[in-house]
Parts: structure tokens; sequence; C-alpha cells
């Protein structure tokens, strides 16, 4: 990688320039709050300095409260400890980790997460390493919350991609409800404005055409599943 970093899409207007990003959590052991079950467990290069780190999920012990269900712990090869929280509406999550990948186009490896589900979505944010903390990524001062997954009416999906060596993050919606033959798609655009934090930088609205009522587009994974390196879902 580039000494001077990835990039950022560059300087974004004034109405698209961010707050400082959300001070991360890091516990000092003695201040540790109690964990439940390990939820589970992943080895990668976090830091970008070739070695193996580890990252951990912790279930929070009854009592913890309800928007930090889950301790995410991030030991270095430095054995330095960073940690942060998660969210989940569904207490009994069984394993917040759906994968490794690099988001956000700095080279070095991040956490893909489930913070939730809906009826039948799958609620997904990002854990990285930066400014020498583990963070999860925010947009507009608030943690990031992206959709995949969905029903035979509507879908969701997320895509990391690089268009001319820049990294984005496309969020895209459609749904069949105004036609029976036709899927009415918006898709978000979001550059990278740092490596924690990202901005909306387009929206665009589109018609996908079917030939019969309430056939399903013809790229299924593009508009309901999950695409960001090497973790690749089906909606």
């Amino acid at each position: 990688m580039d000494a001077s970093g990835p990039q950022y899409g560059g300087a974004p207007s004034a109405d698209k320039l961010l707050p400082t990003p959300t001070p991360a959590t890091v516990v000092a052991p003695t201040e540790t709050p109690l964990l439940g079950n390990l939820l589970a467990s992943a080895q990668a290069d976090f830091d970008c300095d070739g070695r193996a780190d580890r990252l951990q999920f912790f279930a929070r012990l009854p009592g913890g409260p309800r928007d930090a269900m889950i301790l995410a712990r991030l030991t270095l090869a430095t054995a330095a400890v960073h940690e942060t929280t998660l969210g989940s509406n569904d207490v009994a999550e069984p394993n917040p980790l759906i994968g490794i990948a690099d988001v956000n186009g700095d080279g070095c490896d991040d956490a893909i997460v489930t913070v939730g589900q809906g009826a039948s979505t799958v609620w997904t944010s990002f854990l990285v390493y930066a400014d020498g903390a583990l963070r999860r990524v925010e947009e507009n001062g608030a943690p990031v919350m992206f959709l995949f997954a969905g029903s035979v009416r509507h879908g969701n999906s997320i895509e990391c991609r690089r268009t001319k060596d820049t990294p984005e993050i496309v969020a895209r919606g459609v749904s069949d409800y105004t036609s029976d033959y036709a899927w009415d798609l918006v898709e978000d655009v979001h550059h990278w404005y740092s490596r924690s934090q990202l901005v909306l930088w387009s929206t665009t609205r589109s018609v996908i055409a079917v030939s019969d009522a309430y056939a399903m587009p013809a790229d299924h994974d593009r508009y309901w599943g999950l695409s960001c390196g090497n973790v690749k879902l089906a909606g």
C-alpha cells in the first residue's frame, strides 16, 4: 500500500463534512465489564503490521444496558487490548461476526458484523482499527447500519467496491410495491471520509422492468446479498 494511504474520494463539499469521530471505548483491565459466553473469534491483521491479531465477541451478562449487548475485544499482536460495544435487537444473537474483509480500502483487515435482525433483513455494520482504537464505522456522527436480504417483494444489498481507485460502500434497496412488472431501485454510494467514517456521496433512483408479474430481477445477489472482498452472501 502507498505510504500516503488509500484514496478516500477527495475533499467533500462543505455540506458533507463530518464531525469529530466519537471517542472509541478503551476499557482498562480493572474496569472490564463482566462477560458472558464467547460468541465468535477471528484472527486477522487489523493494524497492518504483518502479524495476526485476535478479535473476540462476548455476550454481556444480565444487567448490562440494552444498547450494549455485545462486547468486541481486539487483542493486537503487541498485546495491546482495545474494546467497544455492539448493540443488538436480539439478546440471543448467536454470532455477531459475519466475516473479515478490507472494507475501507486501507489494506488492513476489518470486521463485518451483525447488529440486529429485522423480519427479513440482516442489520449490518463494520468494525475497523483506526487512530489507535477499535471503532465502529460512523456516518454523520452516528454508527452506520446497512441492510441485506429481504422478502419476495423487497430487497436490500451491500457491496464493497472500488471506482477509479476510490473505495466505496454501495447500499441498494429494491421493491415492487408500485408495479407488479417493475422494481423501484434506490442506490446509495458512500465514500470513505477517513478510515472509520463514511459520507453519503450520491443517490440514484431507477426502475428495473420485468416481463412477468412479480418476477425477480435477474441478478438476485446484487439486490439481496452482501459482497465485500471474499465475504459473499446471498440474500
